[in-house]
């Protein structure tokens, strides 16, 4: 066995150097009672034989709240990545290596089809109960390869066996090979192999329990497999009853009625700080319900918001925040967005009409309309100059950046578009100047744009007034993200617009927008289903070049040689930058965040996208409020 190599840093220690420290552990007082009193072991008996150690850049104090925000009732994101970032591994602060975590260590064989991990003995769920290898089997197993399970689930499991050589050692061993899936886990969906505890969910699933089915449909749902993820699911924290191995426990339901979703410390979290104290440091979490960004930026200059950035981090923010620092109680830290552009702007190239699909399919018209787009006057007037042009392409930042990539048809010239739509037949226009297709119809486009994202409506009621120069017109209409994302997932949409991921150490993990590879990809959803739902009845086969793509992204997940996956993923932007799927608009600028003044072991920077969940890789167990 051998463990891969590749530009992330595998930490993958010797068991003698994980061993446990020579010192007493200590607790956080609000527990004494309980111990005192038996209803709770001693600390030592709660914690692994070998636990989690944590450099704490500063040993902390126990006790206080900390204080964020959610907006609606669908933000289960801001909870996974602050509050439920705890996978088998993890990626380091820098994102620059990956590390044990629940896993103590792993090995990984030749071909990288088997994944051997080593859980720590002792491990306890939130409950009491053992975390044991049987729980990562159950996930693996019964959930994750189920297909009656609505949850998400990662693709590179799809198709695995999981089994327990013994209650602290688990085997993965998978369909194909995967080189990449330690970054996989590591990511912010890797939490789902350590998500379900057996004695709890199996409760509801038919295997285990034959009135599952019966229970899921007297409580409203379509089976089972809905409950799950409603119940256990990564993406739902919807109810609070569940054991998890997070530093805290949810302890209300995130059901869109309680007006604030409370946690409390798990008193069997299984990291200490360097001095033997048992993390996390904070008692308690409270994430206040807000209908709106604005409500979340007023909390946050009132000096209500101990740290966070979730909502808030716009250019058009930063003045204000910046300006209520003493006032408030609080400060700014640093972010560095691993976002390649502030708006993705895509055509639904599957879209369920006949003209407007094969539209869509024209690159001339995508061409055209990214020529149309005076990217200059979106970055002066939203961004206070702040950018520069940029399609969807890696950032300067990035092994992959490709300039030419980066900056093709960023120019504004308008009157080459209008030449270009002429050229693929839309010369005719009604008295209003809008377009026409072939078959008479004005070429309107309707986006429906998130509300809780507010640069991107800003930046395309922009776009629209570039674009009616050209004779296109945009519909813009302004919904609730869950509305927005029930469009899209349905392949209803006609647009969609969104910020753009994938431009730093995500780029091979979250290729979204550099070919159909996930239901992100809105621009080709039914094409990205032959990749990762290839059994689905909606999956269409996709075009050429999207074929091709998708070849060269299994190829590179197969390979154990992290060179080998380098050049296949610079074959795969190559025909991305060919075939031009989607039109950005500009690079981001650094980003910030917010905290208050009394908060300890806050990063001063920290990368900042979705599969690297800031600020979760921080280990926010670290953050403490001083006396």
């Amino acid at each position: 066995m051998r463990t891969l190599k590749s530009k992330l840093k595998y930490t993958a220690l010797p068991l003698a150097l994980l061993a446990g420290p020579a010192f007493a552990f200590q607790q956080a007082p609000m527990l004494d009672d309980a111990v005192a009193n038996g209803t709770l072991p001693p600390v030592e008996e709660r914690l692994p034989s070998n636990p989690e150690v944590l450099q704490a850049p500063e040993v902390g104090v126990y006790g206080g709240t900390w204080r964020s925000a959610l907006k609606g009732s669908g933000d289960t994101g801001w909870i996974r990545r602050s509050a439920d970032y705890d996978p088998l591994v993890r990626y380091t602060i820098g994102w620059d290596g990956i590390e044990p975590n629940i896993a103590e260590s792993w090995e990984i064989n030749d071909d990288a089809t088997v994944y051997t991990f080593k859980l720590r003995e002792g491990h306890k769920w939130s409950d009491g109960k053992p975390f044991t290898a049987d729980d990562v089997v159950f996930a693996v197993n019964d959930i994750i390869n189920n297909e009656e399970y609505t949850g998400n689930r990662p693709a590179e499991l799809i198709g695995a066996t999981a089994s327990a050589p013994d209650p602290q050692t688990v085997v993965i061993e998978l369909p194909k090979p995967s080189g990449m899936l330690l970054e996989v886990l590591a990511s912010v969906n890797g939490t789902q192999l350590v998500q379900f505890q057996k004695e709890y969910c199996s409760q509801f699933h038919p295997a285990y329990n034959p009135d599952a089915v019966k229970n899921a449909t007297d409580a409203g749902m379509t089976g089972w497999g809905e409950q799950m993820k409603n119940v256990c699911g990564v993406n739902d924290s919807v109810e609070a009853d569940r054991p998890t191995l997070y530093a805290w426990d949810q302890i209300d339901d995130y059901d869109g009625i309680n007006s604030q979703v409370r946690f409390v410390r798990n008193p069997y979290y299984f990291k200490v700080d360097q001095d033997g104290n048992q993390l996390p440091y904070i008692d308690n979490l409270q994430m206040t319900l807000v209908e709106d960004t604005n409500s979340i930026v007023l909390m946050g200059i009132a000096g209500e918001l101990d740290f966070t950035n979730r909502h808030i981090e716009t250019v058009a923010n930063k003045p204000v925040f910046f300006d209520n620092q003493e006032k408030g109680g609080y400060h700014l830290y640093d972010t560095t967005p691993a976002f390649m552009n502030t708006a993705v702007i895509q055509f639904n190239m599957n879209y369920d009409d006949d003209a407007f699909r094969d539209l869509f399919q024209n690159r001339d018209f995508r061409v055209a309309m990214s020529l149309a787009t005076d990217r200059e006057e979106i970055i002066d007037v939203l961004y206070a100059g702040q950018g520069e042009p940029f399609q969807s392409a890696p950032r300067p930042e990035s092994p992959f950046y490709d300039e030419e990539m980066a900056k093709q048809y960023t120019e504004w010239d308008p009157d080459t578009a209008n030449e270009m739509l002429d050229a693929i037949g839309l010369d005719q226009r009604n008295e209003d100047g809008i377009r026409l297709l072939p078959d008479g119809r004005p070429l309107n486009i309707r986006f429906d744009v998130s509300s809780d994202i507010g640069p991107l409506i800003d930046i395309l009621e922009l776009v629209k007034i570039h674009w009616e120069e050209v004779g296109v017109n945009l519909d813009l209409r302004k919904a609730e993200r869950s509305y927005v994302y029930d469009q899209k997932d349905s392949n209803k949409h006609m647009a969609h617009v969104w910020t753009g991921d994938g431009g730093l150490g995500d780029a091979q993990l979250d290729a979204r927008y550099y070919l159909p590879m996930s239901n992100e990809s809105a621009y080709g959803i039914l094409w990205a289903m032959n990749w990762y739902s290839p059994n689905n009845p909606l999956a269409q086969e996709p075009p050429a070049p999207v074929k091709k793509q998708q070849e060269l992204y299994a190829a590179m997940f197969a390979s154990p040689d992290p060179e080998e996956r380098e050049q296949l993923f610079k074959d795969l932007l190559q025909i991305a930058k060919e075939e031009f799927y989607t039109i950005g608009v500009s690079l981001p600028p650094s980003s910030f965040g917010v905290t208050t003044n009394v908060m300890g072991n806050v990063p001063e920077n920290q990368p900042h996208a979705w599969i690297y969940p800031n600020p979760g890789p921080m280990n926010t167990s670290l953050l403490f409020k001083r006396q």
